[in-house]
């Protein structure tokens, strides 16, 4: 299996997989992309793990009947032989295990609270993501994606965790937090590290009014 190859990341719009129709758009946008492992935030699903035809949808969502939150891995009929295991955290972690011949790799899939939550609540979220990326076995290849809700600089101070390639120059509060986790464990922000045009760069912006200038995010 070639881990390089065709793994994504997609912030899910609101209540999007939850409507009728909504899995067979998403498997129709995908396969035409040609991705086998993609990381969805915002599933608003309940957790456990829906398989069909073309692909297997493996989501991480509320206990209860609540539509919110939801994190999910689409995986293609193509990747699913390497799947071994699926684990359930919360409804922003899981944690996704693809065994090949040679080697295994642990996919851990975020979506982190957003920067004006309170401090508490952050903490909460990091403690709890360290405890699953500590239990991760030794020698298996590591890879966290998702939506860390997190403005990434260009600060000499966290390089090399972080590269030269990021949309903004300043880190934000929540960027500040993924980098030390980051750097806590030796690894880095692989998209702050190649070159793309700066519209591809951005995940989203908001202009908050006519005359304001853009709110442009760029999250990591």
């Amino acid at each position: 299996m070639d881990l390089k190859k065709k793994y994504e990341n997609w912030n899910v719009a609101v209540r999007s997989l939850f409507w009728s129709g909504a899995l067979k758009v998403l498997y129709n946008e995908l396969s035409e992309l040609d991705f086998n492992v993609v990381g969805l935030q915002g599933t608003q699903l309940e957790s456990g793990i829906q398989k069909f035809d073309n692909f297997a949808l493996f989501t991480s969502g509320l206990e209860s009947k609540k539509h919110d939150f939801g994190c999910s891995f689409y995986v293609s009929e193509t990747c699913l032989k390497y799947f071994n295991d699926f684990k359930i955290i919360n409804e922003r972690i899981c944690c996704l295990r693809l065994k090949a011949k040679w080697f295994s790799c642990t996919l851990t899939h975020v979506h982190a609270p957003t920067n004006e939550k309170t401090e508490v609540i952050n903490e909460e979220f990091y403690n709890l993501l360290e405890q699953n990326v500590n239990q991760i076995a030794r020698l298996d290849i590591k890879i966290i994606l998702g939506d860390f809700n997190a403005k990434v600089g260009k600060e000499s101070l966290y390089k090399p965790t972080i590269g030269n390639e990021s949309l903004l120059n300043e880190t934000n509060n929540n960027g500040i937090k993924m980098i030390q986790f980051v750097m806590s464990k030796g690894l880095n922000v692989r998209s702050t590290m190649f070159a793309h045009k700066d519209v591809h760069k951005e995940t989203w912006f908001i202009i908050r009014g006519q005359d304001s200038e853009p709110n442009r995010s760029r999250f990591n």
